[in-house]
């Protein structure tokens, strides 16, 4: 699998892959992640892929993170310590 484009689509990044003639698109935004995944002969090329992107797409995917960012944080402790890492001079 190699990455074949990507970019920022306001604060999430987006990333496609390419896998034998098979692409999958990746969309992150903090610490979680969307993968979608599309068959042989959906999308021929990337452009294909992009000008199916429409802001509706973006919204949607921003609603989920939303849902996806409650559901992580009832697993995650609220009061739980950041990171403590060692301070490098």
């Amino acid at each position: 699998m190699r990455i074949i484009d990507e970019w920022t689509e306001g604060d999430l990044r987006v990333t496609i892959l390419k896998m034998n003639s098979r692409l999958s698109m990746k969309i992150e935004k903090g610490l979680l992640e969307q993968t979608y995944k599309f068959r042989d002969n959906q999308f021929s090329n990337v452009e294909e892929l992009k000008s199916a992107l429409s802001e509706k797409f973006y919204i949607d995917c921003k609603n989920q993170f939303l849902s996806m960012n409650i559901m992580r944080s009832q697993l995650v402790p609220i009061d739980s310590e950041p990171d403590n890492f060692p301070e490098i001079i």
